[in-house]
């Protein structure tokens, strides 16, 4: 009996312990007023383009609650607050939730992972995230139910005569975005530049242009690298002399498009508060 009630201490102190390490050591939220429309028309309802500091055990960022909730529930892994947003992968909820900004710091706890920025944009920041959702949960009294929802996505597959993208060098660095140039003639183009990654980010970046879910089902394995240069989708016909994404992802890549269907995974607010005084 005295070992099973050793056991049953032993336990719930590790528990315990696992529980507080889920937990910043403290957290500071103060709200900072609403963001601006430009910004939610840049990166979708309730993404102000804001991203963390990352500095040791020091987390900081002004945002969103709707941007903190796609962080704290796994969606950075993909694609972030524009892909949840473009998707409309999070449903319910004040309007505040997408609206008003609140500034954060917090301090990790010892013992906590020293993540970088690249691996929470990844999806790689597990206990960071949990983290989060504490706070969420804490601070704002958050609730959420998850749903999994089918849904219009594009998939992309190889075009006919296959795929010709360019495989990365092992060396490579890892890196992805997109950027807007401008032509000899005055006109504008855009461009997606990849290095050292796999197509499952390739799917994901075409699906933030288009501003629609994208699934990879072209059987590819392994990472790649190339720079596809592509019209703005919302450049006018006379703006720019690139080719739509679409085409240039055939024409460039062997690569194509499909109207398609598929499961998504999706969040509904059940409910939500202002957070509480510091």
């Amino acid at each position: 009996m005295t070992r099973l009630l050793t056991l049953c201490i032993a336990l719930f102190v590790a528990v315990s312990a696992q529980q507080a390490d889920e937990a910043f050591e403290v957290a500071s939220v103060k709200p900072v007023g609403s963001a601006p429309a430009e910004a939610f028309a840049a990166f979708g309802s309730g993404c102000d383009g804001s991203f963390p500091r990352i500095e040791g055990k020091r987390f900081s960022v002004t945002t969103t609650m709707f941007a903190l909730i796609t962080w704290a529930y796994g969606f950075n892994n993909n694609g972030g607050c524009s892909y949840v947003s473009n998707g409309n992968l999070i449903t319910g909820g004040p309007p505040w939730v997408r609206s008003e900004r609140f500034q954060i710091q917090a301090v990790l706890p010892d013992g906590a992972p020293a993540y970088s920025m690249p691996q929470f944009l990844n999806g790689e920041a597990v206990r960071l995230e949990a983290m989060l959702r504490t706070l969420l949960t804490e601070r704002f009294k958050l609730t959420v139910r998850k749903e999994t929802k089918e849904a219009p996505v594009y998939a992309l597959v190889a075009a006919r005569g296959g795929a010709k993208v360019p495989a990365a060098s092992p060396n490579a660095p890892v890196g992805f975005g997109t950027r807007r140039e401008q032509d000899p003639n005055g006109g504008v183009a855009s461009r997606l530049v990849v290095s050292n990654v796999p197509m499952s980010r390739v799917a994901l970046m075409v699906g933030l242009v288009l501003r629609r879910p994208v699934v990879d089902r072209t059987g590819l394995a392994g990472t790649y690298t190339f720079d596809l240069r592509f019209a703005p989708p919302e450049a006018n016909p006379g703006d720019t002399s690139a080719p739509a994404i679409v085409t240039a992802l055939q024409e460039q890549l062997g690569l194509r498009l499909e109207d398609s269907r598929g499961p998504v995974e999706t969040l509904v607010v059940v409910a939500a508060e202002p957070p509480t005084a510091n």
